[in-house]
């Protein structure tokens, strides 16, 4: 028998895409608007995807009316045999104030510039950044379907995975 987990190799590739990325495209809709927004994340081992941004933002407004998004992280690539990226659907919670801090380190370990703007701002937009940087809100995009797309493997090659009853299956 076969020692090859299908779904654990699958959730692995996904997983190092994300660590290899910065930004992702948020695309939202409330009140018959849609709406999309770029911006950079980190994420954990359990695929949560976390963000940061102003509570007054049109994408945390229409989160706020409906919490259920879709999203894509890409490479920007100029051959059509080289895409490669992710589509994601799920929804969004406001972290709770106590668990801010831990996301925001993580934050400053994966954005080095971020790090060095908040101990050492040198200009007045650097210092209005630093002050604006210690009130924003962070944010958590908890995937439950995502497509890991792959032309390298063959031209629209991809695979989906589905978060069913708090455990991922491969959706054929």
């Amino acid at each position: 028998m076969s020692s090859h987990d299908p779904v654990n190799d699958l959730l692995q590739r996904i997983e190092l895409f994300l660590n290899k990325h910065h930004t992702i495209s948020i695309a939202t809709m409330a009140k018959q608007e849609l709406w999309s927004a770029s911006v950079f994340y980190v994420s954990d081992k359990e695929l949560n995807i976390y963000f940061i941004s102003f509570d007054q933002s049109k994408h945390i407004q229409g989160i706020s009316q409906n919490r259920r998004v879709s999203a894509t992280i890409n490479q920007d690539v100029s051959d059509w045999m080289q895409i490669k990226g992710l589509q994601l659907q799920g929804s969004v919670n406001k972290l709770p104030e106590h668990k801010r801090e831990a996301v925001l380190n993580v934050y400053r370990q994966k954005f080095s510039s971020i790090h060095r703007l908040l101990e050492l701002p040198e200009t007045e937009d650097e210092k209005k950044i630093a002050e604006q940087f210690r009130s924003i809100s962070v944010f958590r995009f908890k995937p439950d379907w995502i497509r890991l797309l792959d032309n390298s493997l063959g031209f629209g090659s991809k695979e989906e995975i589905e978060l069913k009853n708090q455990t991922w299956l491969i959706k054929e």
